[in-house]
């Protein structure tokens, strides 16, 4: 018989090909950070019960009725912050659960308290949907050099990747924002609302959204569209990702796959039922093979 909440939790994950007991104990003593508590930030739910057990989480807001469509909480939750919601849900799940909450949002002058919010954390999930919070976030975690795993629930499809920090890479540089070299706290960020959006485009994603709903949510006249269906797809590859991101962060082999690193991008779209890997920096499409997992590359124009 299990002897803990987390060894329920863990005890069917074992025996899959690379999920060793050293890789549930890593993945135990694992810090996570979730950044935007919403669609995305619904990871949660699923690192939890995979058994990551220490959190940071970080938003704002308050639970909404429209948020039921794709969070797990009922009408209780509804008026209550979003963090207080996650902390009890995760409670729910395991008792012995570590958690920080921030009930704030991440302005242009957040570095201070969110620097010191993000100390002792390894892996970061950035889910918020507004710009300013995605580029304060993204710049403090390339500095700190602290994974990031990034997945926007509201393109309709899977789509996953990590930001590993050890590249140059980061979310201004894969954005085409020119921010780097101006203060967080000086950045036009309304102005970029536009390029943001854009920012987050891949091949196929324009035509998930009827025309007129893509450019009221492109100029911020309608919030992100978001529903169960896609989020969920989202939520389970970005922790599938946090599982392979801490197995390479301590050495430990995950057999027959491996971190989808930026510039890469994996995405599945349930519309037409198409896996493929988009690479961001040279706009081509790779559908990999099944059996050997190679990659055929070809252009593609978005």
């Amino acid at each position: 018989m299990p002897q803990s909440y987390w060894d329920a939790l863990v005890d069917r994950q074992l025996g899959f090909s690379g999920f060793s007991r050293e890789l549930h104990q890593a993945i135990r003593d694992t810090r996570a950070a979730v950044i935007g508590a919403g669609g995305n930030g619904a990871v949660l739910d699923l690192l939890v019960r995979a058994g990551f057990m220490r959190f940071v989480i970080i938003d704002g807001d308050r639970v909404e009725a429209t948020n039921l469509n794709r969070l797990p909480f009922d009408q209780q939750s509804v008026g209550m912050p979003k963090t207080e919601a996650w902390k009890r849900h995760l409670l729910a799940i395991n008792p012995e659960c570590d958690i920080a909450l921030h009930t704030r949002y991440i302005k242009g002058d957040s570095a201070a308290w969110l620097r010191e919010a993000l100390q002792g954390v390894h892996l970061v999930f950035l889910g918020a949907t507004d710009v300013e919070a995605n580029i304060v976030a993204g710049r403090l975690c390339a500095q700190a050099g602290i994974r990031m795993i990034v997945g926007p629930a509201s393109s309709g499809s899977l789509i996953v990747s990590t930001f590993r920090h050890d590249d140059g890479l980061t979310v201004e540089k894969m954005g085409c924002f020119g921010t780097e070299g101006t203060p967080l706290e000086d950045i036009d960020y309304p102005a970029l609302r536009e390029i943001y959006a854009r920012a987050l485009t891949f091949p196929g994603r324009k035509k998930n959204l009827e025309e007129e709903t893509w450019n009221a949510v492109l100029q911020g006249r309608m919030p992100a569209r978001s529903c169960g269906f896609f989020v969920r797809l989202t939520n389970a590859a970005m922790a599938f990702e946090a599982v392979k991101n801490v197995a390479e962060m301590h050495g430990l082999p995950l057999k027959n796959t491996r971190v989808t690193a930026m510039p890469l991008v994996q995405i599945f779209d349930p519309w037409t039922g198409g896996a493929y890997v988009f690479d961001a920096a040279s706009a081509r499409v790779g559908v990999p093979d099944p059996i050997s997992g190679e990659i055929c590359w070809k252009e593609h124009p978005l």
